[in-house]
């Protein structure tokens, strides 16, 4: 599929597997805001478009990333499942305790991110409760075949994703846009390492559902999962 300027930066980060990086260290939002066509964002943004498409394609070069848009229903929720899901609990586990104990060892320095952990925990909490709700609710819908019904459900996962998205935000301001001090310990380096490949994730999470997933499942005939196209 060729894509250019005037396709959404959802359309982009769908079809090509570096466009998320690309975004993220472009301060692009394919995500919430994935519906914004690459022209526009990069007007919006003062970029250069057509190197924002380049450094797109040599990103995704011998990549193995999945080919989210190409992927049956069914397929797609199983996948969102294992990489999203469970990643997203497994990361949390691992970075909470973490946080607290950089800022036990280190909240005498002032670039010490005080309040991570307690944040961290909120994200945990909030992320979890829209996750059972969609392990619960939505995605048995979409694998059943009834997506074309999922209207409501999907409308407050949407709604939902606006939150995370600005968690994210708080995310990277209280982590100092993961900026490592010279003189930081491995803990401090592995908690922003972490938390950078969570916001990645997340995004990319948040951005598959709402520009792939969701249209896809809502454009569904009844009784069809997508599994057997």
């Amino acid at each position: 599929m060729s894509l250019g300027r005037n396709n959404s930066l959802g359309e982009w980060a769908a079809v090509y597997s570096g466009a998320s990086k690309v975004f993220i260290k472009n301060k692009l939002d394919f995500c919430c805001g994935g519906k914004i066509k690459l022209e526009d964002a990069c007007r919006e943004n003062d970029l250069d478009v057509d190197e924002i498409i380049s450094d797109i394609r040599n990103s995704s070069k011998d990549s193995d990333r999945l080919l989210w848009d190409k992927m049956p229903l069914g397929t797609l929720v199983d996948e969102i499942l294992e990489k999203f899901h469970k990643k997203h609990r497994e990361d949390l586990e691992y970075l909470i305790p973490l946080a607290k104990k950089v800022e036990s060892v280190h909240s005498d320095k002032p670039e010490c991110p005080t309040g991570l952990s307690d944040f961290l925990m909120k994200l945990q909490f909030e992320l979890e409760s829209h996750m059972q709700k969609e392990e619960k609710i939505l995605f048995p819908m979409i694998k059943s075949g009834q997506g074309s019904m999922a209207q409501g459900p999907i409308s407050v996962m949407t709604h939902e994703h606006v939150s995370h998205g600005e968690n994210l935000l708080e995310l990277r301001k209280l982590a100092h846009n993961f900026e490592i001090p010279d003189d930081a310990c491995g803990s401090w380096n592995a908690l922003y390492q972490g938390a950078q490949t969570l916001e990645r994730e997340l995004m990319e999470h948040i951005g598959t559902e709402n520009n792939i997933l969701f249209p896809k499942a809502l454009s569904k005939v009844d009784g069809c999962c997508g599994s057997c196209s």
